[in-house]
C-alpha cells in the first residue's frame, strides 16, 4: 500500500527515475491537474511529473529539471499505469 499525497509521488518517481503525467498524478490524488502544483517550487524532485503532450515539466528551465529525465521512454499517463506502477516501482 502507499500513502497517496504528492511529496510521495514525486519521491517515488525521482528515486525510480520515472516520469508520469501531470493529469496521472492529479487523478491519483483527485485533484485538478492545473491545480496540481500550485505553491510547488520548481525543482528536479518534482521534474518527473511532466506534460501528456511533450513528456517534460512545464515552465521548467535546463537547470531545474533532473538530468536524468529522458533516461526512460515510457512515461506514465494514467491514473491506473500511476498506481499500479507505485504498488511495484521498477
Amino acid at each position: 500500500m502507499h500513502t497517496l499525497d504528492l511529496d510521495h509521488i514525486a519521491e517515488q518517481l525521482a528515486r525510480h527515475h520515472q516520469r508520469a503525467t501531470y493529469g496521472a498524478v492529479a487523478a491519483a490524488l483527485g485533484q485538478a491537474p492545473r491545480a496540481l502544483m500550485q505553491g510547488q517550487q520548481r525543482a528536479p524532485r518534482f521534474s518527473w511529473i511532466v506534460s501528456s503532450q511533450n513528456h517534460q515539466p512545464t515552465g521548467y528551465a535546463p537547470e531545474q529539471k533532473d538530468p536524468a529525465l529522458e533516461e526512460r521512454k515510457e512515461v506514465l499517463a494514467t491514473k491506473d499505469a500511476l498506481l499500479a506502477w507505485l504498488d511495484n516501482p521498477r
